[in-house]
């Protein structure tokens, strides 16, 4: 049995995530002298990227690369290479520093791992950001890959991001759980994968789960071989 998982709003928590957001704009704020509220700096930057995310499916601009485009923007100068870079480290560290797994989320990827002949993460994030938040909080080992949009070129739920997983995975029933119906869900089904879906409702999963401690009872109910205790 191989086991994937979705990384933002799965296994982590989505207020953090927030959280770490707007600490980095607080601090985009401070570095290039942005004298706007940091709430209303992230709306510009979230309405800037929009579009770019929306298309992730066919294209992927690391997000790193569209927070200083942003900037430029929203400043009105071109930023210089090195600012360029201040501003990816302020974005990859804020959330290192502050995005927080899911309640329950620890204590569900070691029991996916005591089950899972392969377990894996497949995010729309970028691979330098997802490598460091990864680390932050101590989950690093626990995965055989990680694959990032950045890896493939293209997001969530363009197939060949789960195809991907499909290759390095080891063994059979593959599982995907994931909060989003449109990239997660539908995505992965569309390779082959047994769907959880976390959240309130779905057409398309072929589960559906509160998070992700739920998910880990139906894979042991309706897919560990062994019927033991993990």
């Amino acid at each position: 049995m191989d086991v994937f998982l979705d990384m933002t709003g799965t296994i982590t928590d989505m207020n953090s995530e927030n959280e770490a957001f707007l600490k980095m704009c607080e601090k985009l704020a401070k570095e290039f002298t942005i004298n706007i509220p940091a709430e209303k700096l992230a709306d510009k930057i979230k309405e800037y990227r929009r579009p770019f995310m929306e298309k992730r499916a066919e294209k992927y601009i690391p997000i790193r690369i569209l927070i200083a485009d942003a900037v430029e923007e929203i400043i009105g100068k071109k930023l210089k290479e090195e600012e360029r870079e201040e501003v990816y480290q302020i974005y990859e560290d804020s959330h290192a520093r502050y995005v927080q797994l899911a309640p329950g989320a620890s204590e569900a990827l070691k029991m996916i791992r005591s089950m899972a002949d392969a377990m894996g993460i497949v995010t729309d994030a970028d691979t330098p950001y997802t490598e460091k938040v990864v680390r932050a909080l101590g989950i690093e080992n626990l995965f055989d890959c990680i694959i990032t949009a950045e890896d493939v070129g293209v997001g969530k739920a363009n197939p060949k991001i789960f195809q991907m997983a499909i290759n390095c995975g080891k063994s059979d029933p593959r599982i995907f759980i994931g909060d989003s119906e449109k990239r997660d869900i539908k995505g992965a089904k569309e390779v082959g994968f047994i769907t959880i879906k976390i959240g309130k409702r779905t057409e398309e999963g072929d589960f559906l789960t509160k998070n992700l401690w739920e998910a880990t009872q139906i894979i042991r109910k309706f897919f560990y071989r062994d019927n033991t205790s993990p």
